[in-house]
């Protein structure tokens, strides 16, 4: 219920803003270490995380795919394929900055809030393409939606951990 009117005081307060500036505790998980293991566009298994200021994306399914890992520390981008780093140029990466972006998120940028049958949907909007996050109950993403001109990802989020 707690979540209900929280939700419907966004939902009136949304038209009377101007998607910035307003904070309203949807993200607040983001503050603290993230690890989540994912399935990407319904085909790779990958897992997310997010340490004080380093994110990776890294690949544990198929198991071809199992040492390419994608972080992101200090707006530095590397990638790595077993032993071999790779220092890449954040500017050329959009997909993978997307993914990077997943758990870092701000509330400067909700543009909707509403509900599906499927949960409580956010939806944002920020240099790397419009994110819509679909909770589960505990107020955790279940469900990422990734859109922008070149590229669109559909995560399900099966575990997430929060340290």
């Amino acid at each position: 219920m707690k979540k209900l009117l929280i939700l419907l005081s966004i939902l009136c307060l949304l038209p009377l803003s101007s998607c910035h500036g307003q904070r309203y505790g949807i993200l607040s998980y983001q503050e603290k270490e993230i690890y989540a293991e994912c399935i990407l566009n319904g085909e790779y298994k990958i897992a997310i995380t997010k340490k004080e200021d380093e994110r990776t994306v890294a690949f544990l399914e198929p198991s071809g795919l199992s040492s390419v890992s994608f972080t992101e520390k200090d707006g530095v981008v590397t990638a790595r394929a077993g032993e071999i780093a790779l220092p890449l140029e954040p500017d050329n990466l959009d997909g993978v900055s997307a993914l990077l972006s997943i758990f870092s998120l701000s509330e400067d940028c909700l543009c909707y809030a509403g509900t599906s049958e499927h949960g409580e949907v956010f939806e944002f909007l920020n240099k790397n393409g419009e994110y819509r996050l679909t909770m589960n109950e505990i107020g955790l993403p279940k469900r990422i939606q990734i859109y922008s001109d070149s590229f669109s990802f559909d995560i399900l989020v099966d575990n997430v951990n929060l340290v």
